[in-house]
């Protein structure tokens, strides 16, 4: 009764609830859904508003389902020679054989259920596509948009689910080792909130706003990752966040808009160097530009820094070889999204050159984060109590997403996650909040309000972006990654503790909320930055310059992360061929077997 006394006095307010879903989107959502179904309270918190914003909502936007399944469940022209075993083959393979294959057969199983559910509820399927990467045409072609439209209109329908707009969980409650809630910031009041709950379920995405140039909307700095790290979680994988390549970089306005890729997945287009060079003819001379995201990210990246880039530091995406009536005539048969050059509302054809005389000038942006908290069947953690789900969990993807498997991650493992959680707090007895963890979290979030002078925000924010990727971006190397790891130490003692904000109220204090992310950003690139050195090789999404072939002799392994105590303890682990394996050679990266 005292604690609780001195908990009402620490908080502004104070919610009860059965589970605690943070993220509101094709995971979150899918995780709410599910729980929701089992009699219990749910409380979504998310940091935007519901249904317009996070990741899922920009997604292009195919969803993976095995070929034969398309046929079967929804009519489409697939290929009935597919099949969920072979689909796990080439997410294995494409992966570069460091998932879980475990759990990407679940993956692949589960798929089509949920995409049938998905329609059940009212999406809305535009075509089939074959992307590259797959063996055989998967990708159910659904709008980002359609997610929020029809997983939002289930969620309305459900009188035990509660849902928080523009709320940043900032950090994990645990009582004997147990997840016990968490505290969060309101953004338009600047109230102070505890939740308790039996079980948090974390579907917070992944950290692509680390980087300057990404697709990924501006939520995304790695809140899940940082607090389920800072609360002892296990990480996976965190060497492996991923680029798309050939999205815009001018005009500022359209840095990191994917349109121009997208072209490059539907048309044969040339991507070439300052000297006019095809490039791609060293890195993947069968697939050419039609290789792999990760492969074509780092071909770029390495042109520029060869010096062999554009003026704004890319490289170009040409279509001029391709007859002037043909690419007219291509964007009437375009996915719905994008058709007539339109996308996202406007008129691509009044940002973009003559594309039948100029290239594009185009480079990687991060959009999508392979590895993350590692889960298990479950979705479970190593805290008891805390469940994790969509991106930003690690395991599944391994050093390489395909294309459409981001969504059939929100909806199998959002899925999966709701219902296992559930089933916990089922089982689970009450949980207390500890108050001095509480006061903790409090006193560090309030402190840059409290400061009359200090380190600017944004200003940090940029430089921290700006090391991240000339350090720790596309292209690594062991003397760039010890330099960023110095410079993320020192700022970690230096900077993120002595920030201050100069706007003192708390309402809508965006320059607070970036206060509160530094530490989010730190966090994540460190780690990123240690995983990455650890790794003594070239895969997937991580390309060492020092260390430029695939290992598949000595490096067919995991890196785990966890925090212990004021240090990072890495784990390396033989990874569990259990169903595919490849050949035990050295070989060129991006050459696949």
């Amino acid at each position: 009764c005292r604690k609780m006394s001195f908990l009402e006095n620490l908080a502004d307010e104070i919610l009860i609830t059965d589970i605690l879903v943070v993220g509101s989107e094709g995971a979150g959502a899918r995780a709410v859904l599910e729980a929701s179904r089992h009699d219990l309270n749910i409380i979504v918190a998310t940091k935007g508003v519901i249904g317009k914003s996070g990741a899922t909502l920009t997604a292009d936007a195919d969803i993976d389902v095995d070929s034969r399944s398309c046929i079967e469940l929804f009519g489409l022209p697939g290929d009935p020679n597919d099949s969920p075993e072979k689909f796990a083959e080439d997410m294995v393979k494409e992966a570069e054989y460091i998932n879980n294959q475990d759990l990407v057969k679940i993956h692949c199983e589960e798929a089509p259920e949920r995409v049938r559910e998905l329609v059940d509820w009212g999406a809305r399927i535009d075509k089939l596509t074959h992307a590259p990467g797959h063996t055989y045409p998967r990708g159910i072609w659904i709008p980002g948009t359609e997610f929020p439209r029809v997983l939002v209109k289930e969620i309305k329908k459900r009188d035990n689910i509660k849902v928080i707009d523009n709320f940043m969980v900032t950090d994990i409650l645990l009582n004997d080792g147990r997840a016990a809630g968490a505290c969060g910031i309101d953004i338009n009041t600047g109230k102070f909130y505890v939740i308790k709950s039996k079980a948090v379920v974390l579907c917070t995405g992944g950290a692509m706003r680390i980087y300057p140039h990404t697709t990924a909307p501006e939520e995304l700095t790695g809140d899940g990752l940082a607090m389920a790290y800072r609360a002892g979680a296990e990480l996976i994988d965190m060497e492996f966040p991923m680029f798309l390549p050939y999205t815009l970089i001018k005009p500022d306005s359209l840095n990191g808009v994917d349109f121009s890729y997208l072209l490059s997945a539907y048309l044969e287009t040339h991507a070439l160097n300052r000297l006019g060079e095809r490039y791609m003819k060293d890195w993947d001379p069968v697939r050419m530009e039609r290789s792999t995201r990760d492969v074509n990210s780092i071909a770029a990246m390495v042109q520029v820094l060869d010096g062999k880039g554009s003026p704004n530091n890319g490289t170009y995406l040409s279509l001029r070889h391709l007859p002037k009536n043909l690419l007219e005539f291509s964007a009437e048969w375009f996915p719905s999204n994008i058709a007539n050059w339109r996308y996202g509302g406007f008129n691509m054809k009044e940002f973009l050159p003559d594309l039948t005389q100029d290239a594009l000038e185009t480079a990687p942006a991060s959009h999508f984060w392979n590895g993350g908290i590692k889960i298990n069947e479950k979705c479970e953690t190593n805290i008891p109590g805390l469940y994790a789900a969509g991106e930003g969990t690690g395991s599944i993807m391994g050093a390489n997403r395909v294309s459409g498997n981001a969504l059939t991650m929100t909806q199998v493992w959002g899925h999966r996650a709701g219902a296992f959680a559930a089933q916990y707090v089922k089982e689970a007895g009450d949980v207390a909040i500890d108050t001095d963890q509480v006061a903790e979290i409090k006193k560090s979030l309030f402190e840059p309000l409290n400061r009359d002078s200090g380190p600017n925000a944004v200003e940090t924010r940029l430089e921290l972006q700006q090391l991240a990727w000339m350090k720790v971006g596309v292209v690594r190397e062991r003397k760039g990654l010890e330099e960023a790891l110095s410079k993320l130490e020192e700022m970690a003692k230096d900077v993120e503790p002595k920030l201050a904000v100069k706007t003192k109220t708390r309402i809508y204090n965006r320059e607070w909320i970036e206060a509160i992310q530094i530490k989010n950003i730190i966090q994540v690139m460190q780690l990123v930055a240690q995983a990455s050195l650890a790794r003594e090789e070239s895969r997937g999404a991580l390309y060492r310059r020092d260390f430029p072939k695939t290992d598949n002799v000595n490096w067919l392994k995991n890196i785990t992360v966890q925090k212990d105590g004021d240090k990072t303890r890495l784990t390396i682990t033989d990874v569990d061929l259990k169903y595919f394996k490849p050949a035990r050679v050295i070989r060129d990266y991006g050459l696949k077997e």
